[in-house]
């Protein structure tokens, strides 16, 4: 019985989490110009919920502008 409740403690611990599901494919380290590096789609809608590879950009990658104000 015990090793049937452990059983079930590491499946609960190891079954991945959904969060990547509220994040967008543009907030994404592995998104560029419309194509996913990690899985080498193209045409990849940026609004669109990303995938389970999910990896958040840092905030040097997200925006950034010069004393000039341009891109």
């Amino acid at each position: 019985m015990s090793f049937l409740l452990n059983a079930i403690r590491r499946l609960r611990r190891g079954v991945p989490k959904m969060v990547f599901l509220k994040k967008k494919h543009e907030d994404c380290a592995n998104f560029d110009n419309g194509t996913c590096r990690f899985f080498h789609f193209t045409n990849v809608d940026p609004k669109g919920s990303a995938c389970p590879h999910f990896k958040a950009k840092r905030k040097a990658e997200i925006k950034t502008t010069d004393a000039t104000g341009s891109n």
